[in-house]
This record gives structure tokens, C-alpha cells and sequence, in this order.
């Protein structure tokens, strides 16, 4: 088997990279919508760190994605993913894309990774320094009717002034999630905030996209403000519940949501309590 070559991801390879993307996480790209918001992911990631963005390639075409993310003194993988029908015989392009993402540091304490059910990703993870924690899905329609008063001082938040949320990522997770949150905005999103104590994003269509915040009761009552923005969709989805997450799955429960097994949040270092939060994918 020859050995696997990586290189710096371009903008050139954005289209292909999300079709790659799109077969291995077996998501419907037909619509124009849903692939936009995909290609605008990917360049704003190559956007802010072109350098942690890596593809390989197999007999001319892109076999594998891989793209890191550096925020302060947190390293996050933001996409890992390998073409589920043009990877080389034998392999090696997922564990090329991340030994090339690891070696974009920089410097930093603590790295989240989350990930899927791929058993092929977490052994890679989990080998590579990564401590794995499992996760919950909690996905369909949820029971809108068991949805309590919502908090009075929960408010909306505009995009100058996402700075002024820092020190509640900054305390949960290591990092600050700063301009991060306008790939939500780019999906529709909007970001609610319980004064200095958390905030939340939700995604009509999606379901809940990000929390953060300082204790229980304020993640509890931003938790309910997120469910409430999307109350009407058909398909309602929060990811990546670790068991330390108890408040959020007494929640979810609360509004009838079925739950599954969903893959893992790999962390190294330390990077702060992860609790009250749920995170992204892309920006961890």
C-alpha cells in the first residue's frame, strides 16, 4: 500500500470535500439549502484556520477531510471525514488526516473532539490521546404542551454582542466561542442569553445547536427557551448528552423526546467542567 499523502485543504476542494462528507455521514445534500449551509461551514473553518485544514487524495480524487480548529487554548477537530466508497484499499487516510490535524497546535492545553458512532473514528480517537465519554441523541417531535413558562430574563442576543459571552464558555469549556456562534446564525439560528449565567442556540429545523452556562437552574431555563423556538418543527435534535448532563435529559424527557446512543465527546487535557453544556460538532 502506498503511503497516504496529505495536503493543506483550498477553497477548490470544498465542493468535493462536502459531497465526501455528505456519503459518509449519509446526509441528503439533493437540496441547494442544506449544501450551501455545508460549503459555508467549510470556509469559514478554512477561513480562520487554513491551517488546520488538510485533504488527501486517491488516484485524482479527494478521498478524505479533515479540518482542526484552534480557539484560545483549545484545539477542536471541527470535521474528520473519509469517502466511505474511494478510500485506497487498506486504508489510512482517516489516521493521516488526524496525525496532520493533531500537529496544528499551536501550543494549546486541552482539545474536544465530538464524535460519531464510527468504530473506526473512535478507536482512531481513543488511540490518538483521547479520552472518550458516550453520548445520547435525543431526537423527534416534541411534546410542545409540557413546555413550562418561560424565564423573563432570557433575551436575544445580536452578533456584536457575542464577545460578552466569553467568560461563560471560556469557564465551561476552556474557550471562548466568539464569531463561532455565526455559523449558527448562517443556519437560521439565534442565540438567547440568561443574563451573565448562560446562553443557548437554536436552529428552526434543527433543534438545539449549543449551550453553555454556569449552573444548573440557568442551563435548565435557557434549555426550555431553546426547546420553546423550536417547538413547531416536525424533527426537533439534541446531541452529544454525556450522563453528566442530568439536567438536560431530565428535560428532554419532559417533553416526551426518544433518546439513543450517539457516539462519544473525546477530550485530552483539561478542558473545564463541560457541565452545564451541550456542544457542536463543528465548533465543540
Amino acid at each position: 500500500m502506498s503511503e497516504v499523502q496529505v495536503r493543506r485543504m483550498t477553497d477548490a476542494d470544498v465542493v468535493d470535500a462536502v459531497s465526501v462528507a455528505g456519503a459518509a455521514f449519509q446526509k441528503d445534500l439533493s437540496s441547494q439549502r442544506t449544501r450551501a449551509r455545508w460549503e459555508w461551514r467549510l470556509r469559514y473553518v478554512l477561513q480562520t484556520d487554513p491551517q488546520g485544514s488538510f485533504v488527501t487524495e486517491h488516484d485524482g480524487q479527494l478521498v478524505g477531510v479533515a479540518q482542526a480548529i484552534i480557539r484560545e487554548r483549545l484545539w477542536i477537530l471541527s470535521l474528520l471525514t473519509v469517502s466511505p466508497t474511494l478510500e485506497r484499499p487498506g486504508g489510512g487516510d482517516g489516521r493521516a488526516l488526524v496525525n496532520a490535524a493533531l500537529a496544528y497546535d499551536r501550543d494549546t492545553t486541552a482539545g474536544i473532539i465530538i464524535a460519531s458512532n464510527d468504530p473506526k473514528a473512535l478507536r482512531l480517537y481513543g488511540s490518538s490521546g483521547f479520552a472518550l465519554t458516550p453520548v445520547f441523541e435525543a431526537s423527534g417531535k416534541l411534546d410542545a404542551s409540557r413546555i413550562p413558562a418561560l424565564h423573563p430574563d432570557i433575551t436575544e442576543v445580536p452578533p456584536e454582542d457575542f464577545h460578552t459571552l466569553a467568560p461563560i464558555s471560556r469557564a465551561v469549556r476552556g474557550a471562548a466561542h466568539g464569531d463561532d456562534l455565526l455559523v449558527a446564525l448562517s443556519q437560521g439560528g439565534t442565540v438567547f442569553r440568561l443574563q451573565d449565567r448562560g446562553f443557548v442556540v437554536a436552529i428552526p429545523g434543527r433543534g438545539v445547536w449549543a449551550l453553555a452556562a454556569l449552573d444548573e437552574q440557568a442551563a435548565i431555563a435557557l434549555l426550555w427557551r431553546g426547546l420553546d423556538h423550536v417547538k413547531d418543527d416536525d424533527e426537533c435534535e439534541i446531541g452529544f448528552i454525556t450522563g453528566a448532563q442530568q439536567w438536560a435529559i431530565d428535560v428532554l424527557l419532559a417533553v416526551r423526546l426518544p433518546f439513543e446512543s450517539r457516539g462519544a465527546i473525546a477530550v485530552r487535557g483539561d478542558p473545564g467542567p463541560l457541565t452545564p453544556y451541550i456542544p457542536t460538532p463543528p465548533m465543540a
